[in-house]
């Protein structure tokens, strides 16, 4: 077989900075003096269920900035992950958003971003969807899902 020492060279330098970068989310120990690599709890579990680096290093964030948060708090935290950025906000779903906004038996808690982003979007649908509320139209009934079973 040929050797390739660029192709050697080159894997090296992304491994080194996916390492580097997992290390800076708390995802896992890097010494890059030695190249060691150590597995840590929050990176093993981010692991076990999917969870984007991104929405670690978003989750990280947020929680620093918040010593003691609130139901409210960890909601909207959770509905910031990159997971649902893909969540699109559709002008025709806004007046049913809102109507489960406002009931209070369907969405409890203080919804922290607007409706007419994802992660109010979100807040709002996943609440809805622990307090079983019966949604109307199709896409919000399919983000649902979606969200229930990524969140």
């Amino acid at each position: 077989k040929e050797q390739d020492p660029m192709l050697k060279e080159r894997s090296m330098e992304l491994v080194e900075g996916a390492a580097k970068m997992l290390d800076q989310y708390r995802m896992i120990r890097y010494d890059a003096g030695s190249g060691n690599l150590a597995s840590i709890d929050l990176g093993r579990v981010a692991s076990h269920f999917y969870i984007r680096a991104e929405s670690v290093a978003t989750f990280n964030e947020m929680l620093e900035k918040l010593p003691a948060p609130s139901d409210a708090d960890l909601c909207h935290i959770i509905c910031c992950a990159s997971e649902f950025e893909n969540v699109k906000v559709r002008a025709e779903e806004l007046p049913e958003v809102d109507e489960i906004l406002k009931n209070k038996k369907a969405c409890p808690l203080e919804v922290k971003a607007p409706v007419e982003e994802f992660s109010g979007k979100c807040c709002v649908l996943m609440q809805a969807f622990i307090s079983n509320e019966r949604l109307k139209s199709f896409t919000l009934i399919s983000d649902t899902n979606y969200i229930a079973s990524n969140a």
